[in-house]
Protein backbone atom coordinates (compact mmCIF):
# COMPACT_ATOMS: atom_id res chain seq x y z
CA UNK A 1 0.00 0.00 0.00
CA UNK A 2 1.78 3.35 -1.28
CA UNK A 3 1.10 6.23 1.33
CA UNK A 4 0.68 9.92 0.43
CA UNK A 5 1.09 12.95 2.89
CA UNK A 6 -1.36 16.02 2.12
CA UNK A 7 0.50 18.68 3.95
CA UNK A 8 -1.87 21.68 4.07
CA UNK A 9 -1.20 25.63 4.25
CA UNK A 10 -0.93 27.84 7.03
CA UNK A 11 1.48 30.53 6.84
CA UNK A 12 3.74 29.98 10.42
CA UNK A 13 1.31 27.41 11.52
CA UNK A 14 3.21 25.32 8.59
CA UNK A 15 6.58 24.56 10.96
CA UNK A 16 3.73 22.21 12.67
CA UNK A 17 4.33 19.96 9.33
CA UNK A 18 7.90 19.30 10.50
CA UNK A 19 6.85 17.84 14.41
CA UNK A 20 3.73 16.27 12.42
CA UNK A 21 6.24 13.76 9.97
CA UNK A 22 8.61 12.76 12.30
CA UNK A 23 6.11 11.65 14.93
CA UNK A 24 4.90 9.68 11.92
CA UNK A 25 7.96 8.28 10.95
CA UNK A 26 8.69 7.74 14.62
CA UNK A 27 5.20 5.70 14.54
CA UNK A 28 6.42 3.50 11.61
CA UNK A 29 4.97 5.17 9.39
CA UNK A 30 6.22 5.17 5.67
CA UNK A 31 5.24 7.82 3.84
CA UNK A 32 5.48 7.15 -0.49
CA UNK A 33 4.50 10.40 -1.80
CA UNK A 34 4.22 14.15 -0.86
CA UNK A 35 1.96 16.98 -1.87
CA UNK A 36 2.64 21.09 -0.39
CA UNK A 37 0.37 23.56 -0.54
CA UNK A 38 1.88 26.95 0.12
CA UNK A 39 4.19 26.55 3.21
CA UNK A 40 3.16 22.31 3.16
CA UNK A 41 4.92 22.91 -0.01
CA UNK A 42 7.88 24.57 1.60
CA UNK A 43 8.37 21.58 4.14
CA UNK A 44 7.50 19.15 1.75
CA UNK A 45 10.22 19.70 -0.39
CA UNK A 46 12.74 19.86 1.97
CA UNK A 47 10.80 16.24 3.40
CA UNK A 48 11.11 14.95 -0.15
CA UNK A 49 14.83 15.69 -0.57
CA UNK A 50 16.03 14.51 2.51
CA UNK A 51 16.67 17.92 3.95
CA UNK A 52 14.03 18.16 6.60
CA UNK A 53 16.82 17.95 9.94
CA UNK A 54 18.35 21.15 7.98
CA UNK A 55 15.42 23.00 8.14
CA UNK A 56 14.22 22.03 11.42
CA UNK A 57 17.61 23.11 12.45
CA UNK A 58 17.25 26.36 10.76
CA UNK A 59 13.57 27.04 10.98
CA UNK A 60 14.28 26.41 15.18
CA UNK A 61 17.32 29.48 15.29
CA UNK A 62 14.74 32.17 13.76
CA UNK A 63 14.09 35.45 16.06
CA UNK A 64 11.41 38.19 14.60
CA UNK A 65 14.20 39.84 13.51
CA UNK A 66 15.51 37.31 11.59
CA UNK A 67 11.74 36.57 9.74
CA UNK A 68 11.43 40.34 9.11
CA UNK A 69 14.44 40.81 7.42
CA UNK A 70 13.85 37.46 5.75
CA UNK A 71 10.41 38.60 4.53
CA UNK A 72 11.82 41.58 2.73
CA UNK A 73 9.17 44.07 3.46
CA UNK A 74 8.41 47.02 1.80
CA UNK A 75 6.95 48.25 -1.32
CA UNK A 76 7.07 45.28 -3.75
CA UNK A 77 4.47 44.99 -7.12
CA UNK A 78 1.84 42.65 -6.18
CA UNK A 79 2.58 42.54 -2.39
CA UNK A 80 3.97 43.65 0.71
CA UNK A 81 7.47 41.67 0.57
CA UNK A 82 9.53 39.83 -1.56
CA UNK A 83 10.45 36.42 0.86
CA UNK A 84 13.14 36.13 -2.11
CA UNK A 85 15.59 35.48 0.61
CA UNK A 86 13.49 32.77 2.21
CA UNK A 87 12.95 30.68 -0.98
CA UNK A 88 16.66 31.19 -1.84
CA UNK A 89 17.09 29.83 1.74
CA UNK A 90 14.76 26.55 0.45
CA UNK A 91 16.82 26.17 -3.17
CA UNK A 92 20.65 26.66 -1.97
CA UNK A 93 20.17 24.29 1.83
CA UNK A 94 17.21 22.34 1.92
CA UNK A 95 15.80 21.03 -1.36
CA UNK A 96 17.17 19.70 -4.90
CA UNK A 97 16.92 21.38 -7.53
CA UNK A 98 14.44 19.49 -10.16
CA UNK A 99 11.27 17.06 -8.61
CA UNK A 100 13.11 14.30 -10.65
CA UNK A 101 16.38 14.46 -8.10
CA UNK A 102 13.93 14.40 -5.28
CA UNK A 103 14.39 11.09 -2.67
CA UNK A 104 10.07 10.39 -3.40
CA UNK A 105 7.81 11.95 -5.65
CA UNK A 106 6.22 15.40 -4.72
CA UNK A 107 4.29 17.93 -6.37
CA UNK A 108 3.17 21.51 -5.40
CA UNK A 109 0.04 23.40 -5.67
CA UNK A 110 -0.53 26.87 -6.47
CA UNK A 111 -3.40 29.31 -8.44
CA UNK A 112 -3.49 31.14 -11.54
CA UNK A 113 -4.99 34.45 -10.51
CA UNK A 114 -6.60 35.50 -13.39
CA UNK A 115 -8.30 31.68 -14.00
CA UNK A 116 -8.82 30.51 -10.62
CA UNK A 117 -7.52 27.22 -12.03
CA UNK A 118 -5.20 25.18 -9.85
CA UNK A 119 -1.88 24.84 -10.99
CA UNK A 120 0.49 21.60 -10.22
CA UNK A 121 4.38 21.02 -10.02
CA UNK A 122 5.62 17.89 -9.74
CA UNK A 123 8.54 17.84 -12.29
CA UNK A 124 11.10 20.55 -13.62
CA UNK A 125 12.98 23.01 -11.87
CA UNK A 126 11.92 23.13 -7.73
CA UNK A 127 12.16 26.82 -6.84
CA UNK A 128 9.88 28.98 -8.89
CA UNK A 129 7.56 25.93 -7.90
CA UNK A 130 7.38 26.63 -3.97
CA UNK A 131 7.93 30.00 -4.23
CA UNK A 132 4.21 30.57 -6.91
CA UNK A 133 2.14 27.82 -4.44
CA UNK A 134 3.46 29.73 -1.11
CA UNK A 135 3.02 33.74 -3.02
CA UNK A 136 -0.25 34.50 -0.08
CA UNK A 137 -2.33 37.10 -1.71
CA UNK A 138 -1.32 41.04 -0.56
CA UNK A 139 1.64 39.69 1.10
CA UNK A 140 4.09 38.02 -1.66
CA UNK A 141 4.23 39.14 -5.01
CA UNK A 142 1.99 36.72 -7.57
CA UNK A 143 5.10 34.59 -9.30
CA UNK A 144 5.10 34.52 -13.59
CA UNK A 145 5.31 31.47 -14.78
CA UNK A 146 4.52 30.45 -18.29
CA UNK A 147 3.13 33.58 -18.84
CA UNK A 148 0.42 33.31 -16.34
CA UNK A 149 0.52 34.91 -12.90
CA UNK A 150 0.54 32.79 -9.75
CA UNK A 151 -0.25 33.04 -6.06
CA UNK A 152 -0.96 30.72 -3.52
CA UNK A 153 -2.23 27.51 -3.99
CA UNK A 154 -4.63 27.75 -0.87
CA UNK A 155 -7.14 30.05 -2.52
CA UNK A 156 -8.60 26.83 -4.44
CA UNK A 157 -7.11 23.73 -2.83
CA UNK A 158 -5.20 24.44 0.44
CA UNK A 159 -5.00 20.83 1.37
CA UNK A 160 -4.07 18.91 -1.82
CA UNK A 161 -4.97 15.65 -1.08
CA UNK A 162 -6.51 14.88 -4.63
CA UNK A 163 -2.85 15.17 -5.33
CA UNK A 164 -1.79 12.72 -3.48
CA UNK A 165 -4.03 10.59 -5.46
CA UNK A 166 -2.25 11.64 -8.67
CA UNK A 167 0.83 10.83 -7.45
CA UNK A 168 -0.73 6.90 -6.91
CA UNK A 169 -1.71 7.02 -3.14
CA UNK A 170 -4.26 4.56 -2.22
CA UNK A 171 -4.39 5.72 1.38
CA UNK A 172 -3.75 9.41 2.10
CA UNK A 173 -3.11 11.18 5.93
CA UNK A 174 -3.69 14.61 5.42
CA UNK A 175 -2.95 17.70 7.46
CA UNK A 176 -5.49 20.83 8.11
CA UNK A 177 -3.70 23.77 9.65
CA UNK A 178 -7.01 25.69 9.68
CA UNK A 179 -9.46 23.58 12.05
CA UNK A 180 -9.14 25.70 14.82
CA UNK A 181 -11.11 28.83 12.68
CA UNK A 182 -14.63 27.75 13.19
CA UNK A 183 -17.51 30.78 12.85
CA UNK A 184 -19.41 29.07 15.87
CA UNK A 185 -16.19 29.26 18.34
CA UNK A 186 -15.21 33.61 16.67
CA UNK A 187 -16.79 34.86 20.15
CA UNK A 188 -14.37 32.06 22.55
CA UNK A 189 -11.14 33.20 20.86
CA UNK A 190 -12.14 37.29 19.70
CA UNK A 191 -9.89 38.56 22.97
CA UNK A 192 -7.14 35.66 22.21
CA UNK A 193 -7.10 37.19 18.62
CA UNK A 194 -7.11 40.74 19.26
CA UNK A 195 -3.90 40.35 22.13
CA UNK A 196 -2.07 37.95 19.39
CA UNK A 197 -2.64 41.16 16.42
CA UNK A 198 -1.89 43.39 19.12
CA UNK A 199 1.59 41.43 20.07
CA UNK A 200 2.91 41.29 16.32
CA UNK A 201 2.01 44.90 16.17
CA UNK A 202 5.11 45.31 19.00
CA UNK A 203 7.17 43.78 17.30
CA UNK A 204 6.20 45.56 14.29
CA UNK A 205 6.75 49.25 16.15
CA UNK A 206 10.59 47.57 17.85
CA UNK A 207 11.76 46.22 14.40
CA UNK A 208 10.34 48.10 11.55
CA UNK A 209 11.16 51.57 9.71
CA UNK A 210 8.57 53.99 9.90
CA UNK A 211 8.37 53.59 6.22
CA UNK A 212 7.00 49.89 7.32
CA UNK A 213 5.02 50.85 10.32
CA UNK A 214 2.61 53.02 8.06
CA UNK A 215 1.68 49.97 6.33
CA UNK A 216 1.91 47.31 9.21
CA UNK A 217 0.73 48.98 12.63
CA UNK A 218 -0.80 52.56 11.34
CA UNK A 219 -4.23 51.74 12.34
CA UNK A 220 -4.01 53.23 16.16
CA UNK A 221 -6.77 51.55 18.53
CA UNK A 222 -8.63 53.68 20.31
CA UNK A 223 -9.03 51.63 23.46
CA UNK A 224 -12.32 53.77 24.27
CA UNK A 225 -13.29 52.00 21.35
CA UNK A 226 -16.22 49.26 21.66
CA UNK A 227 -14.52 47.04 18.40
CA UNK A 228 -11.48 49.07 17.60
CA UNK A 229 -10.79 48.55 13.49
CA UNK A 230 -7.62 46.02 13.09
CA UNK A 231 -4.77 47.03 10.87
CA UNK A 232 -3.48 46.19 7.99
CA UNK A 233 -1.78 42.82 8.90
CA UNK A 234 -5.02 41.86 11.11
CA UNK A 235 -7.50 42.81 8.18
CA UNK A 236 -5.25 40.17 5.97
CA UNK A 237 -4.84 37.64 8.38
CA UNK A 238 -8.34 36.99 9.22
CA UNK A 239 -9.27 37.50 5.23
CA UNK A 240 -7.19 34.85 4.37
CA UNK A 241 -8.02 32.32 7.52
CA UNK A 242 -11.59 32.76 6.30
CA UNK A 243 -10.89 32.26 2.73
CA UNK A 244 -9.24 29.03 3.84
CA UNK A 245 -10.95 27.64 6.36
CA UNK A 246 -14.33 27.38 3.95
CA UNK A 247 -11.90 26.06 1.04
CA UNK A 248 -10.41 23.54 3.13
CA UNK A 249 -13.65 22.21 4.55
CA UNK A 250 -15.43 21.99 1.06
CA UNK A 251 -12.36 20.39 -0.33
CA UNK A 252 -12.02 17.65 2.47
CA UNK A 253 -15.87 17.28 1.94
CA UNK A 254 -15.35 16.33 -1.77
CA UNK A 255 -12.49 14.44 -1.20
CA UNK A 256 -11.86 13.07 2.32
CA UNK A 257 -8.33 12.01 3.08
CA UNK A 258 -8.35 8.39 4.82
CA UNK A 259 -6.92 10.24 8.40
CA UNK A 260 -7.13 13.57 9.00
CA UNK A 261 -4.82 15.81 11.32
CA UNK A 262 -5.84 19.24 12.43
CA UNK A 263 -3.17 20.48 15.19
CA UNK A 264 -4.47 22.96 17.60
CA UNK A 265 -2.86 26.38 17.04
CA UNK A 266 -5.56 29.20 17.26
CA UNK A 267 -3.02 31.52 18.89
CA UNK A 268 -0.52 31.53 16.57
CA UNK A 269 -0.15 34.59 13.80
CA UNK A 270 0.04 34.33 10.56
CA UNK A 271 3.70 35.88 10.52
CA UNK A 272 5.01 34.34 13.84
CA UNK A 273 7.55 31.89 11.86
CA UNK A 274 9.91 32.63 14.93
CA UNK A 275 7.91 30.18 16.84
CA UNK A 276 9.19 26.91 15.26
CA UNK A 277 9.86 24.74 18.05
CA UNK A 278 6.75 25.42 19.95
CA UNK A 279 4.53 24.56 16.69
CA UNK A 280 7.18 21.36 16.37
CA UNK A 281 5.54 20.18 19.81
CA UNK A 282 2.58 20.94 18.69
CA UNK A 283 2.22 18.98 15.60
CA UNK A 284 3.87 16.01 17.39
CA UNK A 285 1.21 16.02 19.75
CA UNK A 286 -1.64 16.39 17.38
CA UNK A 287 -0.28 12.89 15.84
CA UNK A 288 -0.11 11.39 19.31
CA UNK A 289 -3.46 11.96 20.13
CA UNK A 290 -4.44 10.12 16.90
CA UNK A 291 -1.74 7.11 17.73
CA UNK A 292 -4.12 4.04 18.02
CA UNK A 293 -6.30 5.27 14.60
CA UNK A 294 -3.08 5.48 12.89
CA UNK A 295 -1.62 2.14 13.90
CA UNK A 296 -4.55 0.64 13.75
CA UNK A 297 -5.78 1.52 10.10
CA UNK A 298 -2.36 0.64 8.31
CA UNK A 299 -2.31 -2.68 10.69
CA UNK A 300 1.41 -0.94 12.20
Amino acid sequence: MKIGLALGAGAARGWAHIGIIKALEKAGVKIDVVAGCSIGAYVGAAYASGKLDELEAWSNSLTEWQVFRLLGVGFKRGGLASGEKVFDKLEKDFCAQTFEEMNIPFAAVATDLYSGKEVVFNQGAIGQAIQASCAIPALFSPVQYENRWLVDGAVVNPVPVNQCRQLGADFVIAINLSADFRPQRIAEFAKEHEENLKKSEEVVERNASSFVKQWFASDKRDSSQQNPPPSIIGVMSSSLEILQARVTRSRLAGDPPDILIEPQLRNVGLLEFHRAKELNEKGAESVDRLSAQIAYQLGI
